[in-house]
């Protein structure tokens, strides 16, 4: 088996969390640390919450920013997260311990910054999956970009390890390797190393 394939069977296995947890009472999965401009927490049959530094996030919020917003979260496990403007993220699992640990972020539009701190030790942090309408990106503790650049998705791996998955194929990343997808439905295009300039640009829509 190769090593995408082993990489990408560890991370769905783990990952993967039965349907009762996720009927269960919402859980706190985090907080929001900084906001600029507008973001709101919406979830069925409850009034949105407008977001500010220190408000909680809990399970299957969906997390949203407005025009020229910007915002930073933190999930449990270490991770932090960041949001560009009229961006959509709702986190539908997080499971710190046991066998079956993992998050699973669900990607609705916009950019995002996704960075797993060293101190939550790569070799042995339960996995990420995040899915994007055009897309599902599997991870180990990193720190990479997702999001609509230059007309397109992309994703860049600043730290770690990412395998990308859609239409049918299939890359992994690792430390400063890129690769964009053209729509939803197309295949990943060829892994390429990023010019400065692009990252730059990148970093432009989340800082």
């Amino acid at each position: 088996m190769s090593l995408h394939r082993r990489f990408l069977s560890t991370l769905l296995l783990s990952a993967a969390l039965p349907p009762r947890a996720l009927a269960s009472v919402r859980m706190r999965v985090g907080e929001v640390s900084e906001v600029t401009g507008e973001a709101t927490a919406h979830f069925p049959d409850a009034a949105p919450r407008a977001l500010a530094p220190a408000s909680v996030l809990l399970r299957q919020d969906l997390i949203t920013t407005g025009r020229a917003a910007r915002l930073v979260g933190r999930l449990e496990g270490g991770i932090e997260f960041r949001l560009g403007e009229r961006a959509s993220l709702r986190v539908d699992a997080l499971t710190s311990h046991g066998p079956r640990a993992g998050t699973v972020l669900r990607i609705f539009d916009g950019p995002v910054l996704l960075d797993r701190h060293p101190g939550g030790g790569h070799g042995t942090a339960p996995p990420i999956i995040l899915n994007f309408p055009w897309g599902r990106i599997g991870v180990r503790g990193t720190r990479f970009f997702a999001g609509p650049l230059d007309g397109r998705h992309a994703v860049f791996v600043f730290r770690g390890l990412v395998a990308v998955e859609s239409g049918g194929g299939a890359v992994l990343l690792r430390e400063g390797e890129g690769a964009e997808i053209r729509g939803q439905g197309a295949p990943p295009g060829p892994v390429s190393r990023w010019t400065r300039a692009r990252i730059d640009r990148a970093l432009a829509l989340v800082a």
